[in-house]
């Protein structure tokens, strides 16, 4: 299992666990957390298949990410299609949050899961969850919608690969760091033999608040 420490920039609170399939050194899956200014883009893409032409696809299109990173989402999603079309292709969600108006944009193609589970357990629904399109960034796009959410402080997000089964929203210790949230979450929803990858952000407010 390859991890990282917790991170926090911009009131973005963040941790990522890796982990390839069996039998693999690298992993297909690949992710993004770039913050600029009020702005906070966070990716998964999972490469079709296994193996380096899938890392391949997933790596181009997180340099695509970053390279046009103050895109709308859909135009994000787009432009990685286009970069896609000679590859495996790949599927993708793609959250942005405006720091300033508290509102995340996401959008997802293909299967990789996104929920955002409230802090407040007054909120109703206290989770969401992201509703994918169908379809293969690089070879067969659906028409992309965006969906828009507020977020409030100390809500958590979670985006997870197909290689996590199950769903995770049922037992995720809330309260604990990220990046104990994204192990957990790996060790106990790896299905076994794909590549799994588990991003996990929690918005942890700025210091005008």
């Amino acid at each position: 299992m390859a991890t990282k420490p917790t991170r926090e920039i911009s009131g973005i609170e963040w941790g990522v666990a890796i982990k390839p399939a069996p039998g693999r050194a690298v992993s297909g899956d690949a992710y993004l957390v770039h913050v600029q200014q009020d702005r906070a883009l966070l990716a998964v893409v999972d490469g079709l298949g296994l193996g380096s032409e899938a890392v391949i696809a997933a790596n181009t299109a997180v340099s695509i990410l970053r390279k046009y990173a103050n895109d709308t989402v859909v135009s994000l999603f787009n432009r990685c299609h286009r970069s896609l079309m000679m590859s495996r292709g790949a599927v993708m969600t793609v959250a942005c949050l405006d720091l300033n108006t508290l509102t995340a944009t996401w959008l997802g193609v293909g299967n990789v899961e996104a929920i955002l589970l409230r802090a407040d357990p007054a909120v109703v629904p206290s989770v969401e969850r992201l509703q994918l399109h169908g379809g293969l960034v690089g070879y067969q796009m659906p028409i992309l919608r965006s969906r828009n959410i507020l977020v409030r402080q100390n809500d958590l997000l979670v985006i997870t690969s197909d290689g996590i089964v199950g769903d995770p929203s049922a037992d995720i210790p809330r309260g604990e760091p990220v990046q104990k949230i994204a192990d957990y979450v790996l060790q106990k929803h790896y299905q076994g033999n794909d590549d799994a990858l588990v991003l996990v952000a929690r918005y942890v407010g700025s210091a005008h608040e």
